[in-house]
């Protein structure tokens, strides 16, 4: 189909149609993945309980960021945030194989308190759970910046429906920028090199429609940044079976972690 045929009138209506109808779908499969996160809560309950801390991704740490909007579809996104960076499983000197995860909290104003904000947005170092196992293994577990992060399954972006966003990274920087990925992160910090651009679509069909910049490293407790399926002030909307599970299995696990202080 050639350009002229995709700007008229009569084909952009089949696409929003059909961006809805995908939605809609995928709006059934989250209710479907909140039911069943009933039951992997009740499992990952008293892990957290006992441990007093997430099941996965324990161990992170939070960082001040703006968002800058590159393309229309970005504009929503634009203002201040905070960034918590983690890995699944292992601390912050680990170099064995693990999945690094990057939650943002969107606010208005900015602001150090972990509560305030109006969107959340999670990614992940995989792109998919028939590739997580390669994914994992391809991630470069020492250095946050030198990994590709996605939502893994759709979200709602208004103007465009149903579409999963990606982190590109920046190009590649000298290694010898410390000893771990903190360390590494801290020198990309101070550098203001510390940037993400916030994309959709995949290859050389992908389209950066904001940056993410980090800006600075908080001593805030990163265990009070909670992440809520539910927080979309922004209008992205989690849609999918992954996300309807994280809808249930996230307050749970938060329910935990609140009765021993965590």
């Amino acid at each position: 189909m050639d350009r002229a045929a995709l700007h008229s009138p009569v084909v952009r209506r089949d696409i929003a149609r059909m961006r809805v109808l995908a939605a809609i779908g995928l709006m059934i499969l989250f209710v479907i993945g909140a039911v069943l996160g009933v039951a992997i809560g009740l499992v990952i309950f008293p892990i957290s309980l006992i441990r007093r801390a997430r099941a996965v991704h324990a161990e992170g740490v939070v960082c001040r960021a703006e968002l800058v909007a590159k393309d229309p579809l970005g504009q929503r996104l634009v203002g201040p945030a905070l960034v918590r960076l983690s890995g699944a499983f292992g601390g912050q000197a680990t170099t064995t194989p693990d999945v690094l995860g990057l939650d943002i909290r969107m606010q208005r104003t900015a602001s150090n308190d972990a509560h305030d904000g109006d969107q959340d947005l999670l990614l992940g170092s995989f792109e998919s759970f028939h590739t997580a196992g390669r994914d994992r293994a391809n991630t470069n577990t020492g250095d946050y910046l030198a990994n590709r992060y996605s939502t893994v399954t759709p979200w709602w972006v208004p103007g465009r429906g149903p579409v999963i966003l990606r982190l590109v990274p920046p190009p590649p920087q000298p290694e010898d920028r410390g000893a771990n990925r903190l360390a590494r992160l801290d020198a990309d910090l101070a550098a203001d090199r510390a940037r993400f651009a916030l994309a959709i679509g995949t290859g050389t069909d992908e389209l950066a429609i904001a940056e993410l910049r980090l800006v600075e490293r908080l001593d805030l407790d990163d265990r009070r940044l909670r992440a809520s399926m539910f927080r979309q002030g922004r209008g992205v909307r989690p849609l999918g079976l992954r996300n309807g599970i994280r809808a249930t299995v996230y307050p749970m696990s938060q329910a935990g972690r609140r009765l021993r202080g965590g």
